[in-house]
């Protein structure tokens, strides 16, 4: 007998595939407090996300489900959300349900409480969330790390300004063009400095997001960085082309920041892209679409919008890099029984939508995101969180650190490519060991 026991009832309907996750029995130990004992939970949820704007979708659940329990959401800044997780957990006092990223699985995943297969089979799991969701199967302990919750895809910005004053009519679908609209929008003074960007890419340290847009590039091909299940480096592996996908990514990438190339549009001596699209100087920018918000409050003026990220042309898949964030339950949590009745109310799809749109990102359900949004914005960004792909990493740092050296050694002409990339997959298997 497990813990718990989760009932997936599929109903198919006029709007689709509609989940509902039920509850039956009593985790050993809960007692006095759990769901029915006729006593209100309390509940605490973690999250990088905005506590103002999360307000509403939290309120709703909570009047919804009164008496039986009620969450208090606590907002943490990214940058010490790891770091206060693990101390609240180390003291014995660790948040009751959170919000865990697929760059986190590998590290907590031994801090959660496995959904399993037997209580949500993972043919359900598959049907109800996006293909990205799977990262979060455990095979391994034949289990659910966490249900999917909010995408946050990467879309490229483009400036509406620079494109029409260039006399071009919208932003690039394909590779080719990216580089065809990249020498059209890019300028230079008479000492050949680079005045106005087509794109930021060839550089790490002042490119955003330089670590996941190679991702991205990689995963386009239909190849993996890491196999999932065995955890083995796989992006060397050619298949049937002539360099592999890590090799191919890296070299076009450098192209950008070589000035003996045409494509040549940046250096090391410009300002972060983020910064220089703010400033209205690079007409295409590849950033999160939780970004939307910053660029917006940074200048107001800027006449910008969001596309699609470029693809592969006549490629087998379309895809960009996403951060997948889903709803964990402490394994040391004294309420994991109501927790868990919680969780299944949150993912529910009119709250899962509502809950994201709030957010302005993506939901997980495959059903809310075929619903679309009529928001011209959020409509694109419902369709990156449909194409949205990622990868298990051992540690977000970590990892870009190796990437940096990967493509500073190749672009300098320190090292050679197939050194660099054999570099770069030793030490991605020294810290996935």
């Amino acid at each position: 007998m497990s813990k718990f026991q989760i009932i997936i009832i599929g109903v198919l309907g006029a709007a689709g595939l509609v989940a509902v996750l039920m509850f039956m029995g009593v985790i050993p130990g809960f007692g006095k407090g759990g769901v029915g004992s006729g006593n209100e939970v309390k509940l605490t949820m973690w999250g990088p996300f905005s506590s103002e704007k999360v307000r509403a979708a939290i309120s709703k659940i909570n009047e919804e489900n009164s008496g039986s329990f009620s969450i208090t959401y606590s907002e943490k800044k990214p940058e010490t959300y790891k770091n206060e997780l693990l101390n609240a957990m180390a003291s014995g006092n660790p948040p009751d349900i959170w919000f865990l990223s697929q760059d986190m699985v590998l590290e907590y995943k031994d801090k959660v409480q496995i959904i399993p297969f037997e209580s949500f089979p993972e043919r359900n799991f598959r049907d109800i969330f996006v293909d990205s969701s799977n990262l979060f199967i455990n095979r391994k302990e034949n289990g659910i790390i966490a249900l999917p919750y909010i995408i946050d895809p990467i879309v490229l910005y483009w400036n509406r300004d620079l494109f029409s004053s260039a006399g071009i009519a919208r932003p690039p679908q394909y590779w080719n063009e990216f580089l065809s609209s990249v020498i059209a929008l890019t300028k230079f003074d008479g000492a050949n400095n680079i005045i106005q960007s087509g794109a930021s890419f060839g550089e790490f340290d002042n490119v955003k997001n330089a670590k996941d847009i190679l991702s991205m590039m990689i995963l386009q091909t239909g190849s993996l960085l890491v196999e999932p299940e065995t955890l083995n480096v796989v992006w060397e592996e050619k298949g049937n082309a002539a360099i592999s996908p890590v090799e191919n990514a890296v070299m076009f990438y450098n192209d950008f920041s070589n000035p003996k190339k045409t494509s040549y549009s940046w250096n090391r001596a410009l300002k972060n892209s983020n910064d220089m699209f703010v400033a209205g100087s690079l007409a295409m920018y590849f950033g999160y679409a939780s970004e939307l918000s910053s660029i917006k409050e940074k200048n107001p003026h800027l006449n910008f919008d969001v596309g699609l990220v470029p693809q592969i042309k006549d490629g087998k898949i379309k895809a960009t890099f996403g951060r997948i964030y889903a709803l964990a339950v402490s394994k040391t949590s004294h309420n994991q029984q109501a927790a868990f009745s919680a969780m299944t109310k949150l993912i529910d799809k009119s709250l899962n939508k509502g809950f994201s749109e709030s957010l302005f990102l993506a939901p997980g359900r495959r059903d809310a995101l075929t619903e679309g949004s009529p928001d011209p914005v959020l409509s694109v960004f419902y369709k990156a969180g449909i194409m949205a792909r990622s990868w298990l990493e051992p540690n977000p740092q970590k990892v870009s650190d190796i990437f940096e050296i990967m493509i500073e050694s190749t672009a300098t002409g320190k090292m050679r490519m197939s050194d660099a990339v054999r570099d770069a997959t030793r030490a991605l298997e020294q810290i996935l060991k």
